[in-house]
């Protein structure tokens, strides 16, 4: 089982404001004694303070995935940014499919190439908002090269109500476990504008992992709308979301599954 950790947070009207990154690390602390694998961050959040962060990580002795604006060759990148336990930067998930908002808000250009990092409880791929559950690509290339776990940290000014579905389609693609994480309900400044972004639901997604084959051949039967598969949702407001997701089991009944349903590619 690998614990993994949700904050839900509530930005501040600037999401470039140092205020979230005070808040991120304050929301750190209160994870302080929970033994977690991972904590993750939404996207933008908290938009800067690798220094800080690497070092909570190594405090906490987690893994952190934090929403972070990468500067790099003079251009900026809108990124996930994974952590280890020493405090050590693991890597860097650039963001593929940008919205013009984001273009002109916060001049970010798009990433190439898909991560895949090995952790001390299992393979870990972190597509950044709509590259995961509106594309199918990144799941695709994540899944081939290994993942056990998607993480998809977003952010939703529209079609947070779309975020669900599209995950679930993903993680039945590929038999993955997903934890989306969202920020709280607010309204930010974007480009000299208000935008309310719509909060929260942060989810985790777990395929079953039967006993047998027997076991499965009942399971099936009951996949109609994979509703049962969404193990934990957040609110609106912010929130600390715990969960327990089985990354063995999926990773032994993924090629049965997609046998079984005549799954390639």
């Amino acid at each position: 089982m690998a614990k993994i950790i949700l904050i839900q947070a509530l930005p501040a009207p600037r999401l470039d404001s140092r205020e979230n990154l005070t808040r991120a690390l304050r929301l750190l602390q209160g994870c302080q004694g929970q033994e977690a694998d991972l904590i993750c961050f939404p996207e933008y959040f908290p938009f800067r303070g690798e220094e800080e962060l690497a070092a909570a990580a190594a405090r906490l002795q987690v893994h952190i995935i934090a929403g972070l604006v990468e500067e790099a060759g003079g251009k900026r990148y809108n990124t996930a940014t994974l952590f280890d336990r020493r405090g050590r930067l693991l890597g860097r998930q650039r963001k593929h499919n940008l919205g013009n908002l984001e273009r002109r808000g916060f001049g970010v250009v798009p990433g190439e190439g898909w991560q895949v990092w090995d952790t001390d409880f299992g393979r870990l791929g972190a597509p950044v908002c709509i590259d995961f559950w509106g594309q199918p690509e990144a799941a695709r290339r994540l899944a081939a090269a290994g993942a056990d776990l998607i993480v998809n940290p977003a952010i939703f000014p529209i079609l947070r109500g779309h975020w669900q579905t599209g995950a679930l389609t993903r993680a039945f693609d590929y038999y993955l476990p997903v934890a989306g994480v969202n920020s709280a309900a607010a309204t930010v400044e974007i480009a000299g504008r208000l935008y309310p972004l719509q909060g929260g639901r942060s989810f985790a997604i777990q395929p079953p992992a039967p006993e047998d084959n027997a076991g499965l051949a009942r399971q099936v039967r009951t996949w109609d709308d994979l509703k049962d598969w969404l193990v934990r949702c957040g609110g609106e407001s912010e929130d600390i979301v715990t969960v327990n997701l089985d990354l063995e089991g999926p990773r032994r009944w993924r090629p049965v599954i997609r046998e079984r349903f005549g799954i390639t590619g």
